[in-house]
């Protein structure tokens, strides 16, 4: 691991950069809502905008567990699901441009089917993915390789977020949107050139195991989580942060709607968001590196429970502004916490399993969370009850969460 330490550490912080800010040109809880409601769609799928991407990613690892764990070299099934996770996009745009006149409900569909297609086939090699991470950057690393990589991510979002401004501006409707689709596109192509140059090390010696065929690894998920109490607590707590998929696909509908402004206005709101995320990063890889992924998560969980219930209330531009400000924040340190703490919470043994688990429950929160969101969303007067909601939710996994012990200080005890 050592000696390719500095270059994958520069290769993960530029790719996973690029693929980030790549996905601002169509932010999936500003922009890509709006578009999704502009094209005609119902409240049901504008509520599981922002999931839509998530939910392939985190759905598939648990079919695909048992076969990662025999594999010995990662990096070839990622460069096969690479390419593949990124036409849906290219797919999207050109949709957008040729069909938008021939049939809106065709298009919608598209656009709509993109993200889960790229999901499903992300998810594919997402245990691979973080085990390649594992094995590349040790613990020390981690939470700094991804502070960096949110930080270029936010460099490239708030160039973004102009782009989103201008372009909505000057070509308003379908056209607009594709052309943020082909940015998407361009700039996940031009990441998957970086991720190529990852470099592998060697792996470990092959397992005397006997390998598990899917229904045998689905059967023991179960009893491998009633092992682990930590696995279990944590799993309680992210369930419950799921919650913030309640108010998030409405968020800028409704600061929108507030203010009375017009599409160009996402482009701001973009632009504001990644400057939280900007300040998300600095936390994040400082306090993760010092501290780990724990105190990262509680961070953005504090300010999640800020800005919910303040979302109901606000009714300024300068209001919506610091909403905005601080749900970049919460979402950047909430990833890094996550991440972090999802890696070095699972024990070595069986590894792809449980952090299979994890996904899919993750995965069958956010649905349910969206779910009640698309449920309780009748009309802009709802959009309170949806902030009660959220905010319960994210006040309960933070109870859940203060208790559980930091892995990495207990790995370091034991050491």
């Amino acid at each position: 691991m050592s000696e390719h330490l500095r270059h994958n550490f520069v290769v993960h912080a530029m790719e996973g950069g690029l693929f980030l800010g790549a996905l601002c040109f169509i932010n999936f809880t500003t922009v890509l809502p709006t578009m999704v409601r502009s094209l005609g769609g119902p409240d049901w799928l504008v509520a599981r905008v922002p999931i839509l991407l998530l939910s392939g990613l985190l759905l598939m690892p648990v079919f695909t567990a048992h076969r990662i764990e025999r594999l010995r070299r990662y990096m070839p099934l990622l460069l096969t699901t690479g390419v593949f996770q990124r036409l849906p996009f290219l797919a999207a745009a050109l949709a957008l441009l040729y069909l938008a006149d021939v049939s809106r409900p065709l298009v919608l569909a598209i656009v709509a089917l993109g993200p889960v297609a790229a999901g499903v086939v992300m998810g594919l090699g997402l245990t691979a993915w973080q085990q390649l991470l594992l094995r590349t950057l040790p613990p020390h690393r981690r939470s700094a390789m991804l502070g960096i990589r949110s930080t270029i991510a936010c460099a490239i979002g708030i160039g973004a977020g102009w782009v989103v401004k201008r372009v909505l501006e000057a070509h308003p409707g379908p056209d607009g949107y594709a052309i943020l689709h082909l940015c998407t596109f361009a700039m996940l192509a031009l990441g998957y050139i970086l991720f190529a140059m990852v470099r592998e090390t060697a792996p470990p010696p092959p397992d005397d195991a006997r390998p598990l065929n899917l229904r045998e690894n689905l059967r023991r998920m179960p009893g491998l989580v009633r092992t682990e109490k930590r696995v279990k607590q944590y799993l309680v707590s992210r369930s419950l942060l799921s919650g913030i998929f309640i108010i998030m696909p409405f968020l800028a509908i409704h600061a929108r709607r507030t203010l009375g402004e017009t599409e160009g206005f996402l482009g701001e709101l973009v632009i504001v968001q990644t400057l939280g995320a900007a300040a998300g990063n600095l936390v994040g890889g400082a306090v993760g590196a010092r501290a780990g992924g724990k105190a990262v998560l509680m961070a953005g969980q504090v300010a999640f429970l800020v800005l919910t219930p303040w979302s109901a209330a606000a009714a300024t531009h300068v209001e919506f502004y610091a909403i905005f400000l601080l749900f970049g924040f919460a979402q950047t340190t909430w990833q890094i916490g996550t991440m972090t703490l999802t890696l070095e919470i699972c024990p070595p043994q069986r590894r792809s399993t449980y952090l299979a688990v994890i996904s899919f429950v993750c995965f069958a929160s956010m649905l349910a969370a969206s779910e009640i969101s698309s449920l309780v969303w009748t009309g802009p007067e709802r959009f309170t009850h949806l902030a009660i909601l959220t905010t319960v939710a994210v006040a309960l996994s933070l109870v859940f969460l203060a208790p559980l012990s930091e892995p990495r200080r207990e790995t370091l005890l034991e050491s």
